[in-house]
């Protein structure tokens, strides 16, 4: 039996056990594909070694091998407009922003730091220009990356330097407010009705003691 097959009747087993019955034809697609996946990591695992590498002589980075995501702005790059150092895969003007100081290297690690620019339209409905209104008018603190004619290329927000974006422009968060602001008015309502039906039913009583002297 062939480590694939092997591979397989593992796979059933453990659908087994979870009570699912897997057939021999699915167990031997989910075997292939799993293999696959993992050759895929080793894959990526070995490139990965080769540019840490390189990296240790040639410090400063070098182009990047093929096709990616620069991993602050998120277009497509390449080996023409990509490169690649300690801090992964950029744009070579992310790059530039990053050497000048202009982008922090903790986004790097924490991706979770900052919001881009498409973000904010994707988590907060702010569109493009609403978001450069917001920064006129000091609402939004953008890191800015300039292209080469030194105009706006990309902007990245951090949170630590907006800590008001996700209370004050989250839509969740508004509906929230909104639905507690409705929740107040009806229990002032409330009490307020009870209030004066307390006063009625004490009115009651005044008159009565009233009229039997």
């Amino acid at each position: 039996m062939s480590a694939l097959d092997e591979l397989a009747e593992d796979i059933k087993k453990k659908a087994k056990e979870h009570g699912k019955e897997v057939n021999d034809d699915e167990a031997g697609e989910a075997a292939r594909n799993l293999t696959g996946f993992f050759e895929l990591l080793l894959e990526i695992s070995q490139k990965d070694a080769q540019k840490q590498k390189r990296l240790k002589k040639e410090p400063n980075g070098f182009p990047v091998d093929g096709n990616y995501s620069c991993l602050v702005c998120g277009i497509s790059i390449n080996e023409i407009n990509g490169w690649y150092d300690w801090y992964g895969n950029t744009c070579l003007l992310c790059h530039k922003a990053v050497k000048d100081g202009i982008i922090p290297t903790f986004i790097f690690k924490h991706r979770d730091s900052y919001f881009p620019m498409w973000k904010l339209d994707y988590s907060f409905k702010i569109k493009h220009m609403t978001a450069k209104k917001y920064i006129r008018l000091g609402k939004l603190i953008p890191r800015i990356v300039l292209n080469e004619n030194d105009t706006p290329y990309a902007y990245i927000f951090l949170k630590k330097e907006n800590p008001d974006l996700i209370e004050r422009y989250n839509p969740i968060r508004k509906s929230y407010d909104r639905n507690r602001a409705k929740v107040a008015e009806e229990l002032s309502r409330k009490y307020k009705a009870e209030e004066r039906e307390e006063r009625r039913k004490y009115q009651e009583k005044i008159d009565k003691i009233l009229k039997r002297n």
